[in-house]
């Protein structure tokens, strides 16, 4: 769901207050603009995947308020918290579970996304889009697609690797690696 409108961003927010957790990512244009800014805030709950566009002159305070109190799902928290502290001033305010440092502690060889949904899903990412403009308007239902499968399959990766963290009495340790990368994305 392409989310460009206040009337679609409420209905997002409102839908958002039934789930515990959310999966989440960011696009930027830090490879194409000197002064980086987020272009796209992704999000993946109950089966289904939103896109929010930021640039498209939303007023996000309601809508980052509601997300700050979900458990987040990230991969690669750090980059994206800095961002959305940058751009938004954004804080998660409940725990966050990183799944490339879940991936690290596990002892994985491959820890970036494509290997990680390919090793616990069956499928095949394509990264394709990683490298564009984010920041050009309008987007092609191809950006669009890519921009959502980086959220799409964060909820069942966590999960098993939250089994395999516990079943190695692992979980402490990345629990305590996702704190340390929550208070230092607030700098």
């Amino acid at each position: 769901v392409y989310v460009d409108s206040a009337e679609a961003l409420a209905r997002l927010t409102e839908a958002m207050g039934d789930t515990a957790r959310v999966g989440l990512d960011t696009e930027a244009d830090s490879l194409h603009h000197y002064f980086e800014k987020v272009c796209l805030i992704q999000l993946a709950f109950s089966g289904t995947s939103y896109v929010v566009d930021p640039l498209a002159g939303l007023s996000l305070g309601e809508f980052l308020e509601a997300l700050s109190q979900k458990e987040l799902i990230l991969q690669g928290a750090d980059y994206d918290l800095r961002m959305l502290k940058q751009s938004f001033g954004f804080l998660p305010k409940a725990p966050v579970f990183d799944t490339m440092l879940a991936a690290q502690v596990l002892g994985h060889e491959k820890i970036g996304l494509a290997a990680l949904v390919e090793k616990y899903c069956g499928v095949l990412l394509t990264k394709t889009g990683q490298k564009s403009d984010w920041s050009r308007r309008p987007l092609s239902e191809k950006l669009l697609e890519y921009a959502s499968g980086d959220v799409k399959y964060l909820e069942k990766v966590a999960d098993a690797m939250a089994e395999e963290l516990r079943g190695l009495g692992r979980a402490d340790w990345h629990r305590e690696c996702c704190e340390r990368v929550v208070r230092t994305s607030a700098f």
